[in-house]
């Protein structure tokens, strides 16, 4: 389909302030949804049971090619310049495109770059594998166990920045595209391997730039798979629910200036007020999403109220004993950023979090009522993403789900609603392109998280998880491609 070009706004320093984090940290959300359900789980013990068929004290992980080359990919700080560089990701990349005999494009755009590459199916139309190769920056490195640009293997986990936010799945989408080619088959559809920089900063010159400079390739784009996907479960051998994002909330950026002694206390006299959050409501997204995933929950008293979400919303005592997860399913949210002093005055960054297919007038005058805003001069920073999901009978959608109950009939696989975070995904859907977030390792997110592990911010990846999900990962290509 035709994406037409959409004019490029500068990227000067305020811009890049205000639309940086242009999700609320895919790691907190996804974390929450692992420590929803591993109550169980101890944290670490020597003694826990990863459910494979390998004992992995046992296995040289080093010595598979998917962990050396994931190592690798890990050692290239790929953070936000000056402290990282991108660049060198992006050419690691092709380079790995390049071995298997494919023609990567590196294209460099002020200080990132993007690459891709094509795999030439019977048809034109294409499946784009999708990753971001920036990772958020460290600024503590002394916190972490392991050097955060080590890729260093300690029992079955690889350390490092990216090794689950998302240069595994690089890695599972570099084996599956190879797999293909050394099958000898013409896939019936089209593979572009894609591969964007600025992710972790709001996209301007990754997806955004995609979309909007390369419309001769974006016209070939049929379904976009890319990050998203989370497992939650009570231990490693024992997941629950694989969820398959098809739908996450739009972020608006909303930016008061005035007196600085005003705004400091705003927030927290409106939350006072019953403000900055708005009344809940169910939405169609949200309501095919609890059809799979309420039956799930392993408290029956959970399992009867999301199973029946128009009645739980009409009990506001119930629903207000939700967590603040299960409540973000249903209600749109503004989050305090920061205050900042500028020219005398004072700017209150708050975000504002609405459910798919909200008005932003109305949303931000029931959660920051215009009385609120008397006296301030306010800015409103829409991204320009979609303002709903993919479609769950989408032929990818079923695809990914047929090869889920085949291979992993032990575990439900579902719909995921990201309520709380954002990906590219959601630019990719506002230009009229189906994407949905996988991933293919039944590894539990608040594992491989660590964020407040004994005050450290440890990421890592199990390795028992990884090499399954690399070849999990195979098996979905091959089916979508034909």
């Amino acid at each position: 389909m035709t994406h037409a070009p959409r004019t490029r706004t500068p990227r000067t320093d305020v811009a890049r302030r205000r639309r940086s984090a242009a999700r609320t940290a895919l790691y907190a959300s996804l974390v929450v949804v692992g420590l929803l359900l591993a109550a169980t789980y101890a944290w670490m013990q020597p003694s826990f049971n990863f459910g494979m068929a390998t004992e992995w004290s046992k296995t040289d992980w080093g010595a598979y090619p998917e962990v050396k080359m994931l190592q690798q990919y890990i050692r290239i700080n790929t953070s936000t310049p000056p402290e990282g560089d991108p660049v060198a990701g992006a050419r690691w990349f092709a380079n790995q495109l390049a071995a298997m005999g494919l023609l990567p494009t590196v294209e460099v755009v002020g200080g990132e770059a993007n690459v891709w590459a094509i795999l030439e199916g019977r048809s034109r139309e294409a499946v784009v594998l999708h990753h971001h190769i920036d990772v958020d920056p460290v600024p503590h490195p002394e916190r972490w166990e392991h050097d955060p640009f080590s890729g260093e293997i300690d029992g079955p986990w690889v350390f490092g920045r990216g090794a689950f936010d998302m240069k595994s799945v690089a890695v599972a989408q570099l084996f599956a595209v190879r797999r293909l080619i050394e099958s000898g088959r013409r896939p019936q559809r089209s593979i572009i391997i894609l591969a964007t920089t600025g992710e972790e900063t709001g996209s301007d010159l990754g997806m955004k730039w995609m979309l909007r400079e390369h419309p001769e390739l974006v016209d070939r784009f049929a379904v976009v798979l890319t990050e998203g996907g989370a497992v939650e479960g009570r231990a490693m051998d024992d997941l629950k629910y694989w969820g398959t994002e098809f739908v996450q909330k739009r972020l608006v950026d909303v930016v008061l200036c005035g007196p600085r002694q005003a705004l400091a206390t705003l927030p927290e006299e409106l939350q006072a007020l019953g403000y900055m959050r708005g009344e809940p409501k169910l939405v169609p997204e949200v309501e095919r999403f609890l059809k799979a995933y309420a039956p799930t929950r392993d408290a029956a008293q959970l399992e009867e109220q999301l199973s029946d979400p128009r009645a739980l919303l009409r009990d506001r005592p119930a629903f207000e004993k939700l967590s603040r997860y299960q409540r973000s399913f249903f209600q749109n949210q503004m989050l305090p950023r920061k205050l900042v002093d500028r020219n005398g005055a004072a700017e209150l960054h708050l975000r504002a979090i609405l459910l798919p297919g909200e008005d932003t007038a109305a949303a931000l005058d029931e959660m920051l009522p215009p009385w609120s805003r008397h006296g301030f001069t306010v800015q409103l920073f829409e991204e320009g993403a979609a303002d709903h999901g993919s479609s769950l009978d989408h032929w990818a959608y079923r695809a990914i789900d047929e090869v889920m109950r085949e291979q992993r009939p032990d575990v439900r696989h579902g719909p995921l609603v990201l309520p709380l975070t954002a990906t590219d995904a959601r630019f990719v859907r506002a230009a009229g392109i189906p994407a949905f977030g996988y991933s293919p390792f039944g590894v539990l997110t608040a594992e491989v998280i660590q964020l407040r592990r004994f005050g450290t911010a440890n990421e890592r990846m199990t390795l028992p998880g990884f090499v399954a999900g690399v070849e999990l990962y195979g098996d979905v290509l091959e089916r979508l491609a034909n």
